[in-house]
Order: C-alpha cells, then structure tokens, then sequence
C-alpha cells in the first residue's frame, strides 16, 4: 500500500515523486504541443496542492494519477506519439465524489481543453492556466 511507503520531507511518498518527474517528460511528450503544455502545468499544480496531503488522500490521488499514466500510455503509440482519441470520460459515481472546489477546477480544465481542440489555445492560455496555479497556491497559504 502507497501510504506505508515512507514519506520525504515534502509530504509526498517518493513514488508520487518518481510518478511526477516522470509525466511530464516521457508520457506528455506524444502529446500534441498545446496538450502538452496544458498537462504540464496541471501535473505540477496537483502534485504542488497535494505535497503535504493525508496518507489517505495520498493514496487516493497517487492510484488516480496511476491509472491516468496507464490509460494514456494505452493510447500512445510505441513510439509514444498520440494515434488518436487520447483521454477518458469519467465515471459518474466518480464525479459524484467531487468537492466543490474540485468541480470548478475540472470546470476550467474542460474549458481550457476545448479551447486546445479547437487550437484556440496560444501562450495566453498557459498564461491563465498558471495565474490560477499561482492564484490556487496564494489560498492554501
């Protein structure tokens, strides 16, 4: 089990650590480059917001993050480029379990992510995306 796994200084097991050096750098680069960028700065803030997070919301998050690294390396080609549909819906019962604030958050993600689809997505995007990274970490202080 994930949370009997001993914990660095920063909250975090090391295989959350190892689990977060390695999204961005070997599944996200199949990615198309707005994809990429976005899935970067949202890997970052998630791992940022649940550094010092209960061993039990640890395990949570690190089996979800898990199972997303499965289900798009699934979707990569050998060579680990997108071969079409990448993502997954959620399950309701899923979504049902949500807080509030994690609604909101998925909220903007979708937004973000149709306006990626539809190569709306510039630096101004990424721009907004890390204001509300910054404006998410001002709160937790």
């Amino acid at each position: 089990m994930l949370s009997s796994i001993p914990k660095n200084s920063h909250g975090i097991n090391n295989n959350a650590r190892v689990l977060e050096k390695k999204l961005p750098s070997r599944l996200h680069y199949g990615l198309p480059a707005a994809a990429r960028t976005m899935g970067d700065i949202y890997v970052k803030d998630e791992f940022r917001r649940h550094k010092n997070a209960s061993p039990e919301h640890t395990a949570v998050f690190i089996n979800e993050w898990t199972n997303y690294c499965v289900t798009l390396s699934k979707q990569l080609s050998a060579a680990g480029i997108a071969k079409g549909f990448i993502g997954k819906d959620l399950e309701p019962e899923k979504l049902d379990a949500f807080a509030e604030e994690q609604l909101r958050q998925l909220l903007d993600l979708k937004i973000e992510a149709e306006r990626m689809a539809k190569g709306e997505v510039t630096e101004e995007s990424a721009d907004v995306v890390e204001t509300k990274e910054a404006d998410s970490n001002a709160k937790s202080l």
